[in-house]
């Protein structure tokens, strides 16, 4: 893999596992924070969409496709966090995408990994699975994160091949978080009513902040997917549940066994052979 592509994902991982680790620690106000994210990516819309304007036309059914599939994730990350804890939810719904990217990639991209990538992109998966599994878990809050895995799985793929088409990451990214923040902030004052921008004022920073940099690490990966093999470069940023098991442990307080612990030295291990194998 390129250089550039490994530093992207892996700064991409760190940037997910922190925004997170916020919305989990947070006051949990869901739906204002869902509110505010929205309205932080329709902030860098503007932005990229005034200086680049829109994506090429063959762009835009993947496009239309991510906003449907990045909906039914936020519904059920939200859900989620509603139901468990994040070292469980986050590390479990990670675990169950790259290798299902990686067929994905092969069958509409041709990109079959050499043996020790795939064994990497493998280790990764299982590592993470390792981390995430409790078998104390609430049954609600793993189905919701293997859904949740699914939704990851399906608009990692649809997205790569979009910005390919695009040709412009950042401007594809870009309209995708613009299109997708007004059926967020409609849902929200659905379900909120006229009291939304009230209970938004409480802590508005952090959910436009988390929007945000969400935008900028997502944009980071999608770069580093034109020009690097899709799979790897989602496998690499699954190396997310490293810093995430630390976040839960360190910052919120949560209990992690030696299992994780392990789990997270694995996907340490399927990294180094992604990159480096």
């Amino acid at each position: 893999m390129p250089l550039a592509a490994i530093a992207a994902a892996l700064t991409s991982a760190l940037i997910h596992a922190s925004w997170n680790a916020a919305l989990k620690g947070g006051r949990g106000d869901r739906i204002a924070d869902a509110f505010l994210i929205a309205v932080g990516g329709i902030l860098m819309w503007g932005v990229v969409a005034a200086i680049w304007g829109a994506p090429a036309p063959e762009a835009w059914p993947y496009l239309i496709a991510s906003v449907l599939i990045h909906l039914v994730y936020w519904f059920a990350l939200f859900s989620a966090y509603d139901a468990g804890d994040m070292s469980h939810i986050y590390t479990l719904s990670r675990g169950s995408a790259p290798l299902l990217v990686a067929i994905g990639a092969a069958l509409t991209a041709a990109e079959i990994p050499p043996p020790l990538k795939m064994a990497g992109i493998a280790l990764v998966s299982i590592g993470v699975l390792c981390v995430g599994i409790s078998p104390r878990a609430p049954l609600k809050a793993t189905l919701w994160a293997l859904g949740i895995g699914l939704c990851i799985s399906s608009y990692s793929l649809v997205d790569a091949l979009g910005a390919r088409v695009a040709g412009d990451a950042l401007v594809y990214v870009a309209w995708t978080s613009g299109i997708m923040g007004v059926p967020m902030i409609a849902f929200a004052f659905w379900r909120r009513g006229p009291r939304l921008l009230k209970d938004a004022a409480v802590a508005p920073i952090r959910g436009l902040a988390i929007g945000i940099i969400s935008f900028l690490g997502y944009g980071l990966v999608l770069w580093a997917q034109t020009f690097a093999p899709i799979a790897q470069v989602t496998a690499l940023r699954e190396t997310s549940v490293i810093f995430g098991a630390l976040i839960a442990f360190v910052f919120l307080r949560e209990r992690l066994g030696l299992r994780r612990w392990i789990g997270a030295f694995i996907v340490a291990a399927g990294a180094g052979l992604i990159a480096f194998g």
